[in-house]
């Protein structure tokens, strides 16, 4: 059977028409030059630790067995803080992460996915050496030639000393909370914006799993609605149920609830913030909590 190519898969805060990520593509293709490099986005909002960690959960599990990613979302570059080779497990085919110790694994370490831990620490896999290592750009001379290092072939173990993955720092990831109006005895669910995607639409931390029992999703979809500020958004199955201009929500593709304004930028139009808190309000009967 033929082995397939390495895959090297690259996620930063860099912004677009930056050259740093093709520095950082330029040092791979010099040192593993079999290796075959994704671009994931350079688009993560600039330092935000929770949009890149979103990000990386979303995309690492469509990737094949044992590809390297490296995630450069580090406004704490050049600090004590480590940089680290984090391992998945079985489940998650032992893909391996070069990364910042700075929470980016934080949705990892929630499913118990991170296998072993590995600190980053031998100059021999750096830029030449660590003499030449910017104290800005640790993207091109630690996590690229790491990279490259797995690439070839090279252990993770290889890098530095062993860490406990429980010893690793996580986010304070935002939950949705529920309550019952004592008024109404209606159940109402309260979420969080998490960041708005290329299209304006706000991504939000509620999944099916946070609606209160005895309320399906097709209930919620036909009779529920979600309040933010003096809006109310209207459920849809699909952006098109709705002429344009009318805000609506419905689960997105990746699982999560979203808000949008039907062929247009919600995010622009309100100017509404990542941290922003709403309401959604199922009105299916018989709703309890848990």
């Amino acid at each position: 059977m033929r082995k397939m190519r390495p895959t090297v898969a690259i996620l930063t805060d860099f912004q677009t028409g930056n050259f740093y990520t093709a520095q950082m593509e330029g040092v791979l293709c010099s040192r593993a030059p079999e290796a075959r490099i994704v671009r994931v986005t350079d688009a993560v909002l600039p330092q935000n630790i929770l949009h890149g960690a979103f990000i990386l959960s979303q995309t690492v599990p469509f990737f094949p067995e044992e590809t390297i990613h490296i995630a450069v979302v580090d406004p704490g570059v050049g600090s004590q803080r480590e940089l680290i080779c984090a391992v998945l497990n079985e489940s998650w085919k032992r893909q391996r992460i070069l990364c910042p110790n700075n929470g980016i694994l934080s949705f990892f370490l929630e499913q118990n996915a991170v296998a072993e831990v590995f600190l980053l620490e031998d100059p021999v896999c750096f830029r030449e050496s660590r003499g030449s290592v910017s104290s800005t750009f640790h993207g091109r001379d630690i996590l690229a030639p790491s990279a490259a290092f797995l690439a070839n072939g090279g252990l993770p173990e290889a890098l530095g000393s062993r860490k406990t993955p429980e010893t690793l720092l996580r986010l304070d990831l935002p939950r949705p909370r529920t309550m019952r109006d004592a008024e109404t005895d209606r159940v109402k669910v309260f979420g969080e914006v998490l960041f708005a995607d290329s299209f304006g639409n706000l991504v939000t931390n509620i999944t099916p799993q946070d609606i209160p029992s005895g309320v399906s999703n097709k209930e919620l979809l036909r009779n529920g609605s979600v309040t933010l500020g003096e809006t109310r958004f209207l459920p849809v199955r699909t952006y098109a149920d709705l002429p344009p201009g009318t805000p609506v929500v419905l689960f997105g593709s990746q699982g999560f609830l979203e808000l949008a304004l039907v062929n247009g930028n919600l995010a622009e139009t309100q100017n509404i913030h990542p941290g922003t808190s709403f309401c959604l309000e199922p009105t299916a009967e018989n709703t309890k909590t848990d």
